[in-house]
């Protein structure tokens, strides 16, 4: 870990010469992730600007949102509140599982989970997501904002003895890696291959994201949550492989 992030700072200070003005570093509480600021540490420089950064390890996830009978994702993600039929048809699940939940069950115990809840919830969610990206001009470019953080950062992720090091330069601040263009339609969305909770979405442009719906937890709650990850990123995003020799 050491190695890592020597290697990923190294690489940094050569290509974005702001890390020599470097006044202070701080860890961000993860409770900023739920406004959307997905940044773990934030370098604060000698001209009251920041530069954040996010580190992983073996995680390519963007970020874990939750579905439930009262989170308005439409509204939570892109200002734009869920329809009417979307509450209609998810809100049995969730009070199903409320019940469950008033039993102490555990998600473990409860029979055919993936088609009786995680398929059902993920359809709506899909149909409702279709509906917004198509009615509402801007969700799509909202919502992807929300997803991927409001704020730019470098992600630093350790993976298979290699330190990766990519730009999540969405609004041009960062010193390298192109400034992103983010996507304002969607080009298909599909159930994965063969899963009964992972959606496939794929954006204009070339980015494409899978959200997996799961429990996270063992104890029955009324709410589901997504595991949200790129599955492909443009050729343009800065991105940089460190070896790490052994």
């Amino acid at each position: 870990m050491d190695r890592a992030a020597i290697e990923a700072i190294l690489f940094l200070q050569a290509y974005d010469r702001r890390f020599d003005d470097v006044v202070s570093v701080s860890m961000q509480a993860d409770r900023r992730g739920q406004a959307g600021d997905v940044r773990d540490v934030v370098v604060r420089l000698g001209d009251n600007t920041e530069i954040g950064l996010s580190a992983k390890r073996n995680n390519q996830a963007a970020k874990h949102p939750r579905l439930s009978s009262t989170i308005d994702f439409g509204n939570s993600w892109a200002n734009y509140p869920v329809s009417q039929q979307y509450w209609d048809a998810v809100r049995p699940y969730f009070s199903d599982l409320a019940d469950m939940k008033a039993l102490g069950m555990k998600f473990r115990d409860v029979p055919d989970k993936r088609e009786r809840f995680y398929l059902p919830v993920i359809t709506a969610f899909q149909d409702e997501f279709e509906r917004l990206s198509r009615e509402t001009p801007d969700f799509v470019n909202r919502a992807f904002q929300y997803l991927v953080g409001r704020y730019d950062f470098y992600k630093v992720l350790l993976q298979h003895n290699q330190v990766i090091v990519q730009s999540y330069n969405i609004h041009g601040t960062l010193r390298w890696g192109s400034r992103w263009r983010i996507p304002s339609t969607v080009e298909q969305i599909h159930l994965k291959e063969g899963s009964s909770n992972t959606l496939i979405v794929t954006f204009a442009g070339g980015w494409r994201m899978s959200f997996r719906i799961h429990s996270a937890r063992s104890l029955v709650e009324p709410s589901l949550k997504f595991d949200v990850r790129f599955d492909a990123l443009p050729v343009s995003v800065g991105q940089n492989q460190i070896p790490l020799e052994n």
